[in-house]
């Protein structure tokens, strides 16, 4: 997965943050711990920082557009990391 960003940037230098980078989960959610666990093993690994937002989106507004992504996902810049368009109203909550 950060390949598609060490790709997309076009330089080998080391981000000095990675405010940008937003970690979506809401509570239980059971891909969480892995993703996240794989998440800082690539950041460190590339020597990244690893201050990322990390968002429970059980705590956000319903009308926060985030609410409709499935977790866990990676959002870059507000963008899916893999490509997946921005949920759009009404938003699949799983039950």
């Amino acid at each position: 997965m950060l390949t598609v960003l060490v790709a997309g940037s076009g330089a080998a230098k080391a981000p000095s943050t990675m405010k940008d980078l937003t970690f979506l989960t809401r509570d239980e959610c059971v891909n969480t711990p892995d993703m996240l666990a794989n998440l800082d093993d690539a950041l460190k690994a590339l020597h990244w920082p690893t201050d990322y937002q990390f968002v429970n989106i059980d705590k956000l507004p319903g009308t926060d557009v985030r609410t409709g992504y499935p977790t866990p996902t990676l959002l870059y810049k507000g963008h899916d990391i893999f490509g997946m368009p921005v949920p759009k109203r009404p938003y699949d909550i799983p039950s």
